[in-house]
């Protein structure tokens, strides 16, 4: 079920995990509640709408609640904005963070309890889930790509991408050389 996220340069990433919850500043959104509801709410809301920009703002807002609600369901992780975990962490440090950083920290917490996590588990592929004007959305394409590029092992003649991925500690895993 898990998979070692990234398996490239671990010794580095070591280093870098340890120093990265000590450096990165961060802080919770508040927490998502009656997601049902509100996601209700948004769908008749729909029905009224009375100009496309008012409908493409609705799409967004019911796109973002749909994800929301899936990964509190799940108990998943994934990137909803930059910087910012379906969980509520934001890092806050502009400009040095990286969806690695967000899936080396420790300060995950569960999307229900709001109890940190110490081992947090996290969504794969998202594909298009959020809003995009005529492609996908900016969001959805980076974690996709961090996927891609970390997560997932190449066996040659095609790529295995795990539905659910967690971060190992890589002085307890084996590693494949």
């Amino acid at each position: 079920m898990g998979q070692q996220c990234p398996n490239r340069s671990s010794e580095s990433l070591k280093k870098g995990a340890l120093l990265m919850s000590k450096t990165i500043s961060y802080h919770y959104l508040p927490p998502e509640t009656n997601l049902r509801a509100r996601l209700r709410a948004t769908i008749e809301e729909h029905k009224q709408a009375a100009s496309v920009v008012v409908h493409w703002g609705i799409q967004s807002r019911q796109d973002k609640l749909e994800a929301l609600l899936a990964d509190q369901e799940a108990n998943l992780h994934s990137l909803m904005f930059d910087n910012t975990c379906s969980c509520g962490l934001v890092l806050t440090d502009e400009g040095m963070t990286t969806i690695l950083d967000i899936a080396l920290s420790k300060h995950h917490r569960n999307h229900k309890t709001l109890e940190l996590e110490t081992n947090p588990r996290f969504r794969g592929l998202v594909g298009r889930r959020l809003f995009g004007m005529g492609r996908r959305n900016r969001t959805d394409e980076n974690w996709d790509k961090f996927v891609l590029s970390y997560v997932s092992r190449d066996f040659g003649d095609g790529l295995a991408v795990p539905e659910i991925w967690t971060v190992q500690d890589s002085t307890n895993a084996t590693q494949d050389n």
